[in-house]
C-alpha cells in the first residue's frame, strides 16, 4: 500500500473507524510537534501539509525525512517534529494504536514502507556526507524519487522512456534532505538542465527524459573525480584518514 491510498483508505468507512479515537491537530507553518525527551508517547497521522523529521545539537540539523499525507511516525524518539506548512495531524496514545492496527492489518503495509523511508534515508545521509559531492547527492536523490514516486510518461519517437518526478518540496526542503546548501543544490540542478538532463514541469514536478542518461552522467562525473590522498581534503572539503593496519 503506498501513502495515496492510505489516504484513501482513511477517508473510506473503515479508514473513519480506523481514525475513531484518534484526535486531530492543526499546526501552523515551522511550528513544533514533539521533540526529544517529551512524555508523550503517541502515534500520528499525517492527514494534510506536511512535517520534517530531523535530529539536531546546538551546532547543526541533519534532515531525516519529510513525512506526507497518508505517511505515520510516533512523537516517542530521539528527533524533533517539525511543520513546513499548514498541517493536520491525527494523534492517538501508542498503547491504544497497537490495539487499533490489529483490527486494521492493511495499515501495517503503510508503517513498515515509512520505517523503510526513513531507514533508507538515514543510510543515504550518511553515505552522501562520506563519500558523493553536490552533484551526486542531488543526481542519486533525483533517481531514488523517479523509482519510488515517479511515473513513465508515453514514449515518443523511439526515444526513451520519460520519468515524471512529482516534487513537493523546495529547493531548501531539498537541500536539508541532502545536506547541502541551497545555493549549491540551485547551481546544480541548473546544470542539469542546461544539460537536458533534467526539465521543469511547473513548480511542483520534475521530468526526467532519460533516467539512464542521468545515471551515465554521474558515473562520468564521480570517474573523473580524482581519489583523494590518505590525510587530505577530499573537493567537498572532508577529511580522509589512512585506515589502520591489522
Amino acid at each position: 500500500m503506498n501513502p495515496r491510498d492510505f489516504v484513501q483508505f482513511l477517508d473510506s468507512p473503515a479508514g473513519a473507524e480506523f481514525l475513531a479515537e484518534f484526535t486531530p491537530r492543526r499546526y501552523a507553518r515551522s511550528q513544533l510537534v514533539s521533540t526529544p525527551g517529551g512524555e508523550a508517547n503517541r502515534v500520528f497521522v499525517v492527514r494534510s501539509g506536511r512535517v520534517r523529521i530531523y535530529l539536531a545539537d546546538e551546532q547543526r540539523e541533519l534532515t531525516l525525512a519529510f513525512l506526507e499525507p497518508g505517511d505515520l511516525f510516533t512523537t516517542h524518539t530521539p528527533t524533533f517534529v517539525v511543520a513546513v506548512e499548514p498541517t493536520v495531524l491525527s494523534f492517538i496514545e501508542a498503547r491504544r494504536f497497537s490495539q487499533r492496527l490489529a483490527q486494521a492489518p492493511s495499515a501495517v503495509a503503510t508503517i513498515m514502507r515509512t520505517l523503510g523511508t526513513l531507514l533508507g534515508n538515514t543510510i543515504a545521509i550518511v553515505e552522501n556526507l562520506a563519500f558523493r559531492d553536490a552533484r551526486q547527492r542531488l543526481g542519486h536523490f533525483l533517481i531514488d524519487s523517479a523509482r519510488r514516486r515517479g511515473s513513465i510518461a508515453p514514449p515518443r519517437d523511439g526515444a526513451a522512456a520519460a520519468w515524471i518526478v512529482p516534487l513537493r518540496m523546495s529547493l531548501t526542503d531539498v537541500a536539508l534532505l541532502l545536506g547541502s546548501r541551497r545555493q549549491t543544490v540551485s547551481a546544480v540542478l541548473g546544470e542539469m538542465q542546461r544539460e537536458g538532463l533534467v526539465l521543469r514541469q511547473g513548480r511542483q514536478q520534475l521530468l526526467i527524459p532519460d533516467l539512464a542518461r542521468l545515471e551515465a552522467w554521474l558515473s562520468e562525473g564521480a570517474a573523473r573525480e580524482p581519489a583523494a590522498p590518505a590525510g587530505c581534503k577530499t573537493s567537498a572539503g572532508r577529511q580522509t584518514h589512512p585506515v589502520p593496519g591489522p
